[in-house]
Order: structure tokens, then C-alpha cells, then sequence
């Protein structure tokens, strides 16, 4: 499954939210709702499932959900 779709379907599942409103363009705090719970949770989550390091903190400074998808690419390919 392409990274977009996992960390999509990871989104839908921890902010409670529809798949059709998680688009590359979405800010996750001002677009879908999150709270610092929620993103603390997708982070954990993230990094459960890619083995890699990352804290909510790292999601409140990016943009939008195509923003996420660089970083967790990034930081996969650098492990």
C-alpha cells in the first residue's frame, strides 16, 4: 500500500473523520479537527508502524497531511 494511503487510513481511524475528507492539501488541526491528543496519538501511532522516531511536536509545525507524508518518507528512507 503506497505511504499517502496508510498514514491516510491511520488519520481517519485516530481523528474519527470520513476517508474522503483526508486530502494531501488538509491541515490537521485546522481542516480535520485534531487536538493535541489526536496528534499525539497519529505520531505514536506513525511511528509504531514505520519503526522510526517521531513526537507530536513534529506534526503541530507541519502544514498539511502532504506535509506528514514527506516527513515520514523522509525520515523512513533515512533509517
Amino acid at each position: 500500500m503506497e505511504l499517502f494511503s496508510e498514514i491516510k487510513n491511520m488519520i481517519v481511524d485516530v481523528f474519527a473523520l470520513e476517508e474522503e475528507e483526508i486530502v494531501s492539501e488538509a491541515h490537521l488541526q485546522d481542516d480535520l479537527g485534531g487536538d493535541s491528543l489526536a496528534i499525539m496519538n497519529l505520531a505514536e501511532a506513525i511511528a509504531k508502524r514505520y519503526d522510526i522516531e517521531l513526537q507530536g511536536e513534529d506534526l503541530i509545525e507541519i502544514d498539511d497531511v502532504g506535509e506528514l507524508v514527506e516527513l515520514v518518507k523522509s525520515k523512513v528512507s533515512s533509517k
